[in-house]
């Protein structure tokens, strides 16, 4: 996390560094004058410079200013790297402050009060670029403590004098007071809270690293080394989803008992070498047909469930396949899309480079009536989400509330034009209509499938590639 933290910032790291440095040198000079512990409050003030560096100076994508966000489960900083680095980060501060001060309440109150004044300023201004979190608060408030605690543990084990609790108790407790008592004016006229889900990426649990190692092993034996893992709460009822950091490229896994698995290599790694994974005995395809070779050698070895009682169609992905082909095994039941699917993606090297697969066990056999035509789907599509139609039009077998159901796959390309007014390629979204109510269904749902329509770089090099006859 700290490396994608920092990256492209090396002014200001540099900065920093030079900020912390002079901040602790100008501490060691002063204190010296005054105390036996020059070098603790050189610490004490370049752990203070970081922490208003990082969390207020920093230069970041963007925050939504005048919202505070409150996490309804206390525990998931807890299982979060943010989480784990906001403690850490206050409990230097925590131990670094009682080795100087000798007091623990100041030491601590202290703390806690530069905690909430740092989320109170990522809420109300917007330049800084960060958003109000009260899981933050609640790290660094936790690391305050263990920190203050440590650090008189740490006095008391070396024999040094350590003030009493009480010292200096009633004029801190009136300054804290005060300040949460401004700050909580603030905040109710100028902040608005909401309450919410988890939503930050947790680390993974032994179980979950495991299943990810299997899916990994399943799709690319040992070709994958795993670099890490981690857990992106599902919402408004969706399962989780584990994203799994590869060598040379990304991969998830989610849905009920794990029955989704992705994975994307179109990311240039940061070694040199051509990325995806190589098929055994395959060489460059030339159309289509080659492609689906290909594939369904890859199918055969490592998804065997796929091929029974599918069909595979070869798509051209870009108007001359510059990226390659997308090979899809597609199964029928009661004159609906099965929700069982495999889509592979093979370049022009004849490697795997993008692999969607969904294996269904129980997959379904009748559904509710069907009412609603393709039509009045698309109508209902077009009055909820307006724009064209980009994709085939399918009926597809979606799992809602544990039931099954047809509902119409509605593929809306929005239509965004730059300042020239020029049009550009847009995001398509997927929009599901029941086929029962003609109600729009707009739950989480598993991907469709594979793009076949890939937006075009300035980059990019087109070279003419064979396509098939038919």
């Amino acid at each position: 996390m700290l490396e994608a933290v920092f990256k492209d910032q090396g002014a200001f790291v540099l900065v920093a560094a030079g900020a912390v440095s002079a901040a602790a040198l100008l501490a060691y000079l002063e204190a010296r004058k005054h105390t036996r512990r020059p070098w603790s409050y050189a610490g004490l003030a370049a752990a203070l410079t970081a922490e208003v560096g990082v969390t207020l100076l920093l230069p970041s994508a963007g925050g939504e200013s005048r919202r505070c966000v409150v996490v309804r489960d206390l525990g998931e900083p807890f299982a979060t790297e943010q989480g784990l680095l906001n403690l850490a980060m206050f409990l230097v501060v925590g131990f670094l402050g009682v080795l100087a001060v000798r007091r623990v309440v100041p030491v601590f109150l202290g703390a806690s009060s530069l905690s909430v004044v740092t989320e109170l300023c990522q809420g109300l201004l917007p330049w800084i670029g960060r958003s109000c979190d009260s899981s933050d608060v609640q790290m660094n408030v936790l690391g305050a403590a263990l920190g203050a605690l440590a650090g008189a543990a740490s006095v008391r084990a070396f024999r040094g004098g350590l003030r009493p609790l009480t010292s200096a108790l009633r004029p801190t407790l009136l300054a804290f007071g005060s300040g949460i008592l401004v700050c909580g004016v603030v905040g109710s006229c100028w902040i608005t809270p909401v309450a919410v889900d988890p939503t930050s990426l947790r680390l993974a649990g032994g179980a979950e690293r495991e299943a990810a190692r299997q899916a990994v092993t399943a799709a690319f034996g040992d070709h994958e080394r795993i670099v890490n893992v981690q857990v992106m709460p599902g919402w408004d009822g969706g399962a989780d989803t584990l994203l799994i950091a590869l060598e040379t490229g990304s991969a998830e896994l989610s849905g009920p008992d794990g029955e989704v698995f992705s994975a994307d290599f179109s990311t240039p790694p940061e070694q040199p070498g051509p990325a995806g994974f190589p098929v055994a005995g395959a060489a460059g395809p030339r159309n289509a047909d080659d492609a689906l070779r290909t594939a369904t050698s890859y199918a055969e070895e490592r998804f065997p469930w796929a091929l029974s009682g599918t069909i595979a169609t070869s798509t051209p992905v870009g108007a001359r396949a510059e990226s390659g082909w997308v090979v899809a095994w597609r199964g029928n039941t009661d004159g609906v899309v099965a929700p069982t699917r495999l889509d592979v993606r093979i370049d022009r090297e004849g490697r795997v480079a993008a692999l969607l697969a969904r294996h269904v066990k129980d997959t379904p056999t009748t559904f509710p009536p069907r009412r609603v035509s393709e039509k009045r789907a698309l109508a209902a599509a077009a009055a909820y989400y307006p724009g064209a139609v980009s994709g085939a039009v399918e009926l597809l077998a979606v799992r809602r509330d544990g039931a099954w159901r047809a509902q119409w796959f509605v593929p809306v390309a929005s239509a965004p034009v730059t300042a020239a007014g020029a049009p550009v390629t847009g995001d398509v979204v997927p929009v599901y209509v029941d086929a029962e109510t003609g109600q729009v269904d707009d739950r989480p749902t598993p991907p469709h499938g594979l793009p076949t329509v890939l937006p075009p770089t300035a980059e990019e090099s087109v070279e003419t590639v064979e396509l098939p006859d038919s």
